[in-house]
């Protein structure tokens, strides 16, 4: 009984140490690693006591929360980290590469895939579709523009293209049967119901991004926060981001 006791109180004693150990960290992050971070993100805050408190959007859309400082941790392209760093928003020494990620098509379930193998198959397939969506001021929309204006293809496709304001609405708008085509991260496609993954885009659309954290400069939690992504860089982690359609760092 005395050794069922003193086991109670010290299960009792690191529950009240891990329970006052504990933090919320608040997470930036694109939508596209929301998949997998749905699977890391649990365990993380089971093994630990913290609990993670997120908001997933595109860059351009998190301003208001990086100019205030109001994150502990930021998961960006590594260009905008890196000039997050320049400006003092983050701590450069804390930065960590998690995982890529790549553009595909996307169409509603069941319907016919299109060919897209090759850049002359992609392009008839752009110009035969009645519509095509995808998100503006995300890296991909960016990209994607460019390129139908480099390509000759702007004016063509002008009258069919669904621009979206934010992140993760694509999909959702392919799901619905409101636009033929998506043009999305293809973990973005792999996550939503009501869609298919028709495949990646030809070698020269593609745009693999590099999705790298960083601890904020002015973290509230920054120990906690620095936990968070030694875990997310962590092997374990690299394994279910490949299983989402990203593409962990060579030799994690």
């Amino acid at each position: 009984m005395k050794f069922l006791a003193r086991a109670a109180i010290a299960a009792l004693a690191i529950g009240l140490a891990q329970q006052a150990s504990a933090a919320d960290i608040k997470l930036l992050c694109i939508p596209g690693l929301r998949a997998a971070f749905d699977e890391l993100l649990p365990k993380f805050e089971r093994d630990t006591g913290h609990k993670v408190v997120f908001h997933f959007e595109i860059y351009p859309n998190q301003k208001k929360e990086i100019e205030s400082g109001d994150f502990d941790v930021a998961i960006f392209a590594t260009p905008q980290i890196d000039a997050l760093g320049k400006e003092g928003k983050v701590v450069p020494s804390t930065v960590a590469n998690l995982a890529s990620t790549s553009i595909g098509v996307a169409v509603k379930s069941g319907a016919l895939r299109p060919d897209i193998g090759s850049d002359e198959a992609f392009k008839k397939t752009l110009l035969a579709a009645k519509s095509i969506t995808y998100t503006k001021q995300s890296q991909t929309g960016v990209f994607l523009t460019k390129q139908l204006e480099t390509r000759g293809l702007a004016d063509a496709l002008k009258d069919k293209l669904q621009l979206q304001p934010g992140g993760a609405m694509t999909t959702f708008v392919v799901a619905r049967g409101e636009a033929e085509l998506g043009i999305v991260l293809v973990s973005d496609i792999l996550a939503t119901p009501g869609v298919d993954l028709v495949g990646p885009v030809p070698a020269s659309w593609q745009n693999m991004v590099m999705q790298t954290a960083a601890v904020g400069a002015t973290a509230k939690q920054p120990a906690a926060a620095a936990e968070l992504i030694k875990y997310l860089a962590s092997p374990a982690a690299a394994a279910v981001f490949k299983a989402k359609g990203l593409e962990p760092p060579k030799g994690s």
